[in-house]
């Protein structure tokens, strides 16, 4: 769980940022699908690069485990009734879910209504389109390439220029993006800046298809008018491109006004140093995770605060609790936890490594208790117990004193074996 937010939370900091590097630049070029191609790629980028920065699941070093000495718990049982901490949902957590529950459900709507017109209404062949005509008055929109048009409009025959609006969208694909749009708002709603960039994206496919009806020859001025006209339609669908109102003072404004060639290449060049700062960001931050790696000889290991070893195993005994389910089910495991002890010796990174390369791991805590019956099965519920009360324990220390190297602070990869043992009475 722990990986997902920090997954989610990179995303949305690097979409943050790519935006803001639109923003300040090329948010008014009239470049407008490179504009487009910039946003696009931007939000694919902040979908995969984070993933990046996650530590390789097989990264083990000889120095993960120097602080460590063995340790044997004889505790006395304590039956832990209570859920694990990772395992309740926190405030916060029930809100996410439930933002990201409603848009999920708000996208599946989305492409329902879609569906329940297209099979609703009648359909026909119409200037390149497979149209579905509306009996509402409904601004034209497209969906990929079916045209949702009034019939009204239809019947009028005067829609030219409506027609080449909707094709730019339909050629250029920008349905994609919508739906990549939708994707990326079911998981990071709650990122105001992506609200921003869905506006900006949606208005730069309103940008490329109104530049499309203008470079086909069509008046100006009658075109302007034609969208004073239908500024009054029905707003179309989050999951569609539409013919509406859609920032229209704004798009009136971009159409009658001259861009200056010189300008909007300097605009162009001014982004390349944003971008190159962004990613540098992240590269140092993938960099020094990967320098876990390469601190087999590190100077100093990280300690525990709290009495080092001794500490430590005080602290264990006191606090560890053998899962009720595993203890009733007499079932005993090796769980390895892994953590990371950063540069200020904060305990971050915490999850369990299933890996079966472990060749450096030698030490372990065993906590031991007696029970009657042993099982000779280990079932999956008791198992994701005893996960948790590893990853409880880890997430209740105190913290540590940094490993060092070169007399600077540096991360290191701890994992720590914990042997939950029962004996026979």
């Amino acid at each position: 769980m722990e990986l997902l937010e920090l997954y989610i939370l990179k995303s949305a900091s690097l979409l943050s940022m790519l935006y803001l590097a639109y923003w300040l630049t090329i948010r008014n070029g009239s470049k407008y699908s490179l504009n487009r191609i910039f946003l696009l790629i931007s939000l694919v980028l902040s979908a995969i690069v984070p993933i990046l920065s996650f530590i390789p699941k097989d990264l083990v070093s000889s120095n993960y485990n120097n602080i460590l000495e063995p340790l044997v718990i004889n505790a006395d049982f304590v039956p832990a009734n209570t859920v694990h901490a990772s395992n309740t949902l926190s405030l916060i957590a029930i809100i996410y879910i439930g933002g990201t529950t409603y848009f999920c459900l708000r996208f599946f709507s989305n492409i329902s209504r879609i569906f329940y017109l297209y099979y609703r209404f009648p359909k026909y062949e119409f200037n390149g389109f497979k149209a579905v005509i509306l009996d509402t008055d409904q601004a034209a929109f497209t969906f990929f390439s079916l045209l949702f048009i009034s019939r009204s409009d239809y019947e009028s025959g005067d829609s030219k220029e409506v027609i080449v609006h909707e094709k730019a969208h339909r050629d250029e694909y920008h349905s994609i993006d919508i739906i990549l749009l939708e994707i990326m708002t079911i998981i990071q709603w709650f990122n105001p800046f992506l609200w921003a960039f869905r506006l900006s994206l949606k208005s730069e496919h309103e940008f490329i298809a109104d530049n499309k009806v203008l470079k086909n020859g069509f008046d100006k001025i009658l075109y302007q008018k034609l969208l004073f006209e239908k500024a009054s339609g029905i707003t179309s669908l989050n999951l569609t491109n539409h013919f509406n109102h859609s920032l229209l003072k704004k798009r009136l404004k971009i159409m009658s006004t001259q861009k200056s060639k010189s300008k909007v290449n300097v605009k162009y060049l001014l982004s390349i140093p944003f971008i190159i700062l962004v990613f540098s960001l992240f590269a140092a931050n993938h960099n020094s995770y990967a320098q876990l790696n390469n601190n087999a000889d590190v100077d100093v290991n990280a300690e525990y605060l709290d009495g080092g070893i001794d500490g430590m195993r005080t602290f264990i005994a006191r606090n560890i609790k053998y899962p009720k389910t595993a203890y009733e089910k007499g079932v005993s495991a090796k769980i390895f936890v892994q953590f990371i002890v950063d540069e200020k010796g904060n305990v971050t990174n915490i999850e369990i490594n299933r890996n079966d390369k472990r060749d450096n791991v030698v030490d372990e805590i065993v906590v031991s208790t007696k029970k009657s019956k042993k099982s000779l099965e280990i079932s999956s519920e008791s198992l994701k117990d005893l996960e948790a009360e590893a990853i409880r324990l880890i997430k209740l220390l105190k913290g540590f004193t940094p490993a060092q190297k070169d007399g600077k602070n540096i991360k290191s990869l701890i994992i720590l074996p914990i042997h939950f043992m029962l004996e026979e009475a």
